[in-house]
């Protein structure tokens, strides 16, 4: 180990990371998967160390409080699935968690320059003033509509507008695919950004015949299960949280829980195979310091891969996960009186579809969400700006942004006078975007964990991009890494 060190012109490990001692693993990047994967291998008992470029952990997961108002940046709330549930119980931090505000009622969706709230029944469906009549007949002859022959990939738009038409297209998926993605659903693939629902078309031949089904399946598993229930706890599983102070509160637990191990400020600049084992170099620019590992786990963005030194054979494997696209989006969270806002904010937020040419995708009702979001007298909005749709827009100043999102928030939700609170995050490269072919990428990664044991993927890039999605997806390549351990002796 001294020797191979030597030879790169590198400085040795030192004492504190004895690699001889027990198995070693190395995890790059710092966000939710990363942190995740460094805990769930660390209760494990091996020996692990996360290298994170930026000066905290957390990635996108970021939160600012300033005059008693709370901004997150990144994720707002998390759906709380069992991994979730189980990672902040081991983290000790159950007491902090908050669950969405009863308050939180609509979801909104802006058609004719008015916030409209979205159907979420049947019989809301039919008298939602969303969707003219021919199309929620469209809508009703949904299960006459013939399966697909091929099994090409489609997107989004091809997919929705096939099935449901053109206008639920526009007033009903565009602006959730904008929530979600940031994204164009002419561009995303329906299989990889919404494969549950694309699998009811396969499975059942009919979005409305197989919601009908699986909502039977469910109801007669829950009655199944029902004898044998044993009394226990309530479970958070299924409902929205946050935590009190900010989603935040999350990697700064997981980076708390991980203590040492957690370099930050130690950017990777080099992986590649020696032996059997896998040689990474870290550190600030004019101090690296190389170590000898028996795994690396590479939970970064896709394109970070791309700006790294990697070997010839591992960047051919890898070159399609390097074009993923990921769209430029700027959050700006604003404050204002609550008397100068006319919209009732009653619930989660509000979404624009393309077709009404606005310069936001969405906004949150954050105080209406959560509370402690602003001071008393005051409400909080979260604006997102950008995207696939209009990527020039996120990237212009402040003042501009500001301007451009108060004229919509004024039009749409009877906004007056002057925020007293702006706080505005640009992030260039924002959601990796599951295009149409996305198979490609997954194939490709697929491909560079066979071709390349014991260096592994991870990502929001191939899991989902949802905050549980990157729990489960930490927690998986965590279960491989420690198979591929065991194996290795």
């Amino acid at each position: 180990m001294r020797a191979m060190a030597e030879a790169t012109g590198l400085p040795p490990v030192t004492g504190g990371d004895d690699d001889d001692v027990r198995r070693t693993v190395v995890v790059v990047g710092g966000g939710i998967t990363g942190l995740t994967a460094a805990h769930a291998l660390r209760r494990r008992g091996v020996h692990v160390t996360l290298y994170e470029a930026a000066p905290q952990v957390g990635g996108a997961m970021r939160t600012t409080h300033a005059g008693g108002f709370l901004a997150e940046h990144g994720p707002n709330s998390i759906l709380c699935t069992p991994a979730a549930e189980q990672l902040i119980a081991q983290l000790g931090i159950d007491d902090e968690v908050i669950e969405v505000s009863a308050a939180a009622q609509h979801r909104y969706v802006v058609r004719g320059g008015v916030a409209r709230a979205f159907p979420i029944s049947p019989l809301a469906m039919l008298s939602t003033p969303l969707l003219s009549w021919p199309a929620k007949l469209r809508v009703l002859m949904e299960p006459l509509v013939r399966r697909r022959r091929t099994q090409a990939d489609e997107s989004i738009a091809s997919f929705i507008e096939r099935r449901l038409g053109r206008e639920v297209l526009d007033y009903a998926v565009d602006p959730f695919v904008a929530g979600i993605y940031a994204g164009d659903p002419d561009a995303l693939s329906m299989a990889h950004a919404f494969p549950q629902v694309f699998d009811l078309e396969r499975q059942y031949g009919s979005l409305s015949k197989g919601l009908m089904a699986t909502r039977r399946e469910a109801q007669a598993a829950r009655k199944a299960a029902a004898p044998a229930a044993l009394p226990s706890a309530p479970s958070r599983a299924g409902r929205i949280i946050a935590f009190l102070d900010g989603m935040q509160t999350l990697p700064d637990a997981l980076g708390a829980a991980l203590g040492d191990a957690v370099r930050t400020d130690c950017p990777v600049r080099l992986v590649h195979r020696h032996q059997s084992r896998w040689m990474v170099e870290a550190g600030a620019e004019g101090a690296p310091h190389a170590r000898l590992v028996d795994a690396v786990v590479m939970a970064t963005p896709a394109h970070v891969l791309a700006a790294m030194e990697l070997p010839a054979a591992l960047r051919r494997d890898a070159a399609p996960i390097e074009q993923v696209a990921y769209p430029p989006v700027s959050t700006l969270t604003i404050g204002f009186r609550r008397g100068d806002v006319a919209h009732p904010l009653d619930g989660f937020g509000m979404l624009v579809p393309r077709v009404e040419r606005r310069s936001v995708l969405g906004v949150l009702f954050n105080s209406t969400l959560f509370p402690e979001r602003a001071p008393e007298g005051h409400v909080t909005l979260t604006c997102f700006v950008g995207g696939a749709r209009q990527p020039e827009r996120a990237r212009e100043a402040t003042d501009v942004l500001v301007e451009r999102v108060l004229h919509d928030l004024r039009e749409l939700l009877g906004v007056r006078g002057e925020p007293v609170f702006a706080s505005h995050v640009y992030w260039p490269r924002a959601i990796p975007q599951y295009g149409v072919g996305y198979q490609a990428v997954k194939d490709a990664a697929d491909a560079t964990e066979r071709q390349n044991p014991g260096l592994y993927l991870a990502g929001n890039y191939r899991t989902g991009v949802s905050v549980g999605d990157c729990i489960v997806g930490g927690l998986g390549v965590a279960d491989r890494v420690a198979e591929y351990l065991a194996r290795a002796g």
